[in-house]
């Protein structure tokens, strides 16, 4: 029984954590716009679609990781790298040039779970005349809300400690726009508001 719960908890991790194989033909003449959106610690796998040498490498200062295949030839052959910068990686076929086989891999930044929860804050009503309210997610459970006017003067600061809404009476505030800074942990999130 304990074999099975370790073999399902190991399936678990494994799934949560797997990431995005992409493929790219890679063949001489095929241009300079072989352009690819993945996330950090997706993989590309450059397949050979024809007999001539060729490399993938990154051009050197336009590239945020450095990968380079070597001269590898024959139809089928592939290369494969896995990126974990975020960020434009410029790459080209050293035998062929830049203009004949060319593109650029940009790599997103994944976020941390507790980033996208801190991203699910909702701030209504928008605009506000009298209350504004935040919604934390639950998952969040303590922090530091600060309130900053359009000249970055705080107007408003409490640490919280629950994973409960906030309520922030702004009747008395000068109209205008505000912005509400959340920080949780090492993570920050800024939104607007506007104060009719």
């Amino acid at each position: 029984m304990k074999a099975k719960l370790l073999f399902l908890a190991f399936l678990g991790f494994l799934t949560t954590s797997a990431q995005n194989t992409y493929n790219l033909d890679w063949r001489m003449g095929m241009g300079s716009n072989v352009n690819l959106t993945i996330d950090q610690g997706d993989t590309v796998i450059w397949t050979w679609k024809d007999s001539s040498p060729h490399t993938v490498e990154n051009e050197v200062g336009n590239s945020v990781e450095t990968f380079n295949s070597g001269v590898i030839s024959g139809m089928g052959e592939t290369y494969a790298y896995t990126f974990t910068v975020a960020g434009d990686n410029r790459y080209f076929c050293g035998v062929h040039g830049a203009n004949s086989m060319s593109g650029t891999i940009t790599v997103n930044e994944v976020l941390s779970i507790e980033e996208n929860e801190l991203n699910k804050i909702h701030i209504y009503p928008n605009p506000s005349t009298s209350t504004l309210n935040i919604v934390l997610p639950k998952s969040i459970e303590t922090g530091h809300i600060t309130v900053f006017d359009i000249t970055a003067k705080q107007i408003y600061s409490k640490d919280f400690n629950t994973n409960t809404d906030v309520s922030i009476n702004i009747v008395n505030w000068s109209p205008g726009s505000y912005y509400v800074k959340v920080i949780s942990g090492d993570h920050t999130l800024t939104k607007n508001f506007i104060k009719n």
